[in-house]
């Protein structure tokens, strides 16, 4: 499955204050605020799932690049809050630090978050 067929989402708001079921091509999840906001803090908010989104997203990135140069770099750390920062196991090179750094602010999230959110009524 290609990426892009797996970009897409519906998300459905049930009786509960602010619980939010999605639904993806194969996966459901669910999101709800915190009590402080009028939710019940039973799941992540959901700039929470998008801070996973584009941690996760790096970290992937950043280990399919590093597999594909033959780097070890066993695992290692993503941490989103307003910069992303990245920690690894292994002792790399600074010339192999540099270029992890910039192959992991391109992964797709990132990419996608650059993009302009365009927004239309359906009927």
């Amino acid at each position: 499955m290609k990426m892009k067929d797996t970009l897409h989402v519906m998300g459905t708001l049930g009786p509960e204050n602010y619980l939010v079921e999605l639904t993806t091509t194969r996966h459901t999840i669910k999101i709800d605020e915190p009590e402080s906001l009028g939710g019940s803090d039973q799941y992540p908010n959901p700039a929470q799932y998008l801070l996973s989104a584009l941690a996760s997203c790096t970290a992937i990135t950043i280990k399919m690049y590093a597999n594909n140069k033959g780097w070890v770099i066993s695992s290692g750390k993503t941490r989103k809050t307003f910069v992303k920062a990245v920690q690894f196991e292994n002792k790399l090179e600074d010339v192999q630090i540099e270029r992890l750094l910039t192959v992991g602010s391109k992964c797709p999230i990132s990419k996608l978050l650059e993009q302009p959110v365009n927004m239309e009524f359906e009927k």
